[in-house]
């Protein structure tokens, strides 16, 4: 097993174990983590699912959802070389150690 170079909890986010050669993920509502190599990573990102232009629109439009847009979950996704995509729900607050994981991350991958 590697040293691990930081691990990240809280609730509200997906949990994240940082190593020299692979970083795993374990979903809010998920019991065990998933497994990644740098290696096989094509790209990783974090993003708000209401910043797309029809949401943005269905939102102006629709007076219910500018009530609950800003509570929706904002959205971590790890897309594969290979054509793979894994998808994790995350907690709508900005977390600077959560962004501090996923620059970690990033820095591993180029």
């Amino acid at each position: 097993m590697q040293k691990e170079v930081l691990i990240f909890k809280k609730r509200g986010f997906p949990s994240i174990k940082i190593f020299d050669k692979h970083f795993e993920i374990k979903a809010i509502d998920h019991w065990e983590y998933r497994s990644f190599k740098y290696s096989e990573i094509k790209e990783i990102f974090h993003y708000n699912p209401n910043k797309t232009w029809w949401r943005k629109l269905y939102i102006q439009m629709s007076y219910t959802a500018q009530l609950f847009s800003n509570s929706e979950p904002k959205i971590l996704k790890v897309l594969l070389k290979n054509g793979g995509e894994w998808t994790y729900k995350t907690s709508s607050t900005y977390d600077p150690q959560f962004r501090k994981a996923l620059i970690l991350i990033g820095r591993k991958l180029s």
